[in-house]
């Protein structure tokens, strides 16, 4: 027999018992869909995370007053960064790589204007701030340092906020809003468009010193934002920074830091290692079924064997040999898995995009996942069609011909 008549025979057997044919292959396709399926969306997931990160920007950190142990800055307790400190790390003539710093100090105020009123972030800084995140101007002008300077009462409003207070299609510059019942002019209309920072849609930005004296009554920073002028050279540029602040807050070691400073390249790292090991570790669990399907092609197999039993018989009779019956079972093996590997891509794919659409994130399936599939259910068919064709090829002749 050649290799089309070993495909033919195989097309026919499995063809001459479809339901059970599927029914075969029910625990390839619900493993090989499964595997594709969560490769896809976790890729996606990675990818939409990704794009959000890089469109929020990674030139540059954040650094924190306090510790992750000591306790946060946004506690109100830590008072370890000081505006002197964001001067040194704009001065200081190593530090070439920094481009600008913004302080930042935040609070958490009732806003009341037109009537209506709500609890709103307020956020205290310098014009550096929107150098460094880039926010979308909709109307009037952001923070400039006459604001600082002058000891200005203007609020730069958030895009969800000015829809609470005066609803949507409404232009508030010049408004008077009162935050903590102290009357602030509207200087302009801002939008964060990535969805990490969406919740400063509903802020206002209000000069540094305003918020420090009349609203926080504080002298200390929350944080210090430093963007970098190359992005690869900011691991350099953030350690620089730690030795400059550690000589500045006489610190002996990074033990003992009162400060954390963290970045948007470290927190893409992390998430692709996370999300990396988490698609793999639930692909692995739903690899499980592929065995399931796989012993159960091999019971069906046995099956077969014993239904064609006289036939094995026939074909040995009139000279085939043990490996053309081992063959023509392994093939007959390795189809029925194959055939059980495209419908499963095509369902996982197809399941995919659907979802990738309903909750907005990219449709990546990669080349890779499609050949691991293959590979996976090629494999199968013949790991677990050895046994069966192996056991077909040894009957005897007379015997098999003699079976009721």
């Amino acid at each position: 027999m050649n290799i089309n008549e070993y495909f033919l025979s195989a097309y026919q057997s499995l063809r001459s018992n479809l339901l059970r044919t599927l029914l075969t292959m029910l625990g390839i396709i619900i493993g090989i869909s499964s595997v594709i399926l969560i490769i896809a969306l976790g890729q996606g997931a990675t990818a939409s995370i990704t794009n959000e990160l890089t469109s929020f920007g990674t030139n540059f950190f954040s650094v924190n007053a306090g510790t992750f142990e000591g306790g946060s800055a946004f506690t109100g307790s830590v008072k370890t960064l000081t505006l002197d400190d964001v001067d040194a790390i704009l001065n200081d003539p190593s530090l070439t790589n920094v481009e600008s710093v913004a302080p930042l100090v935040m609070a958490s105020s009732v806003v009341a204007a037109n009537g209506e009123d709500d609890r709103l972030s307020v956020i205290g800084t310098t014009e550096e701030y929107f150098t460094i995140l880039k926010p979308k101007l909709i109307s009037g002008r952001l923070l400039n340092k006459d604001d600082e300077v002058g000891f200005s009462k203007v609020a730069l409003i958030g895009v969800d906020a000015v829809e609470t207070f005066y609803g949507e299609n409404f232009d508030p510059v010049g408004e008077v809003i009162r935050v903590d019942n102290r009357p602030v002019r509207i200087v302009g209309v801002f939008e964060n468009e990535s969805q990490l920072a969406a919740t400063f849609n509903n802020a206002l930005y209000i000069p540094i010193a305003i918020v420090q004296k009349q609203i926080l009554g504080q002298d200390h920073l929350q944080e210090i934002e430093v963007s970098v002028y190359d992005t690869d050279l900011i691991d350099q540029t953030i350690t620089d920074v730690e030795v400059l602040l550690r000589d500045r807050h006489d610190i002996d070691s990074e033990e003992n830091d009162d400060f954390t400073v963290q970045s948007f390249q470290d927190a893409l790292s992390t998430l692709e290692v996370v999300t990396g090991l988490l698609t793999t570790l639930i692909a692995a669990i739903s690899g499980i079924s592929l065995l399931v399907g796989g012993i159960g092609i091999m019971n069906i197999m046995l099956v077969t064997v014993t239904e064609r039993t006289k036939e094995i018989g026939l074909l040995k009779a009139i000279g085939a040999k043990q490996r053309d019956i081992l063959t023509q079972f392994l093939v007959e093996s390795v189809v029925l898995t194959l055939a059980g590997g495209v419908i499963g891509i095509l369902i996982g794919t197809g399941a995919a995009f659907l979802i990738a659409k309903i909750i907005n994130i990219p449709f990546i399936v990669s080349t890779s996942s499609i050949v691991i599939a293959v590979g996976v259910s090629t494999a199968v068919g013949i790991i677990f069609g050895i046994y069966p064709a192996r056991r077909a090829a040894r009957l005897n002749p007379i015997d098999a011909l003699r079976h009721e």
